[in-house]
């Protein structure tokens, strides 16, 4: 059997996933790291991920909608943290959140037992998509546009209602926040709703948490594929 297959059959990731552990020689083989799918591998063999049995290792990737006012530490005995919502299969994992969403917002964190991944979306700093509802109508997004460098923004209105959605896509995410939770009118907190190429799903209630689906993890790094490809 080839390494590639090997690691595939033992649920250590997508395909794009596998072909960047090898290329981030993150894989032994009997100590040795290896780079190519195709190495032969024999039932007796030794085979590692980060220095991990791979018969032992199942990485978890987690998406959450977060509630307001909850930590980002995975502690399951730490009070309103998002450890405290995990199911007690999930418990037994060393999970690490991608902590970079303030305690005054809610909706989307990513989190994963893959120390690599988590430190890979650190780098590729995704921009994050925010939302917001107001009470009132607002049409008028020049303050707005001047205080976050945005990569886009809009408003829908409703005339009926009298209600505005403020959607603001930036990497600015302290900023944007900062400025959404200013504005009068403003109906329940601000929440992010997409991480780069990640949307909050619109099934997951709040409070609530489901795995990563592998096309998004893919999505998720795929930046890393032209860099990690050889030359």
């Amino acid at each position: 059997m080839n390494l590639e297959r090997y690691l595939t059959e033992h649920h250590q990731g997508t395909r794009r996933q596998i072909f960047r552990l090898l290329r981030q020689e993150r894989v032994t083989v009997n100590d040795a790291v290896a780079v190519a799918g195709h190495t032969t591998v024999q039932p007796q063999d030794r085979i590692c991920v980060d220095g991990l049995a791979v018969t032992g290792r199942q990485p978890q990737y987690l998406i959450f909608n977060r509630p307001l006012g909850f930590q980002n530490d995975l502690t399951p005995t730490v009070p309103r943290s998002l450890g405290s919502l995990l199911n007690d299969f999930d418990r037994q994992w060393q999970l690490t959140a991608l902590a970079d969403l303030p305690k005054t917002a809610t909706g989307l964190v990513l989190a994963s037992d893959d120390s690599r991944f988590v430190s890979d979306l650190q780098s590729l700093g995704w921009p994050s998509q925010v939302t917001a509802h107001l009470s009132a109508p607002l049409t008028d997004l020049t303050a707005l546009r001047s205080a976050v460098a945005w990569q886009s923004l809009t408003a829908e209105v409703k005339a009926v209602q009298q209600t505005t959605t403020l959607v603001g896509v930036t990497h600015d995410l302290t900023g944007a926040l900062t400025q959404f939770a200013q504005l009068p009118g403003l109906v329940g907190p601000v929440a992010r709703t997409a991480f780069g190429p990640v949307s909050l799903p619109g099934d997951l209630p709040m409070g609530t948490y489901r795995g990563l689906f592998p096309a998004e993890i893919d999505a998720l790094v795929a930046p890393l594929d032209d860099a990690d490809a050889p030359r």
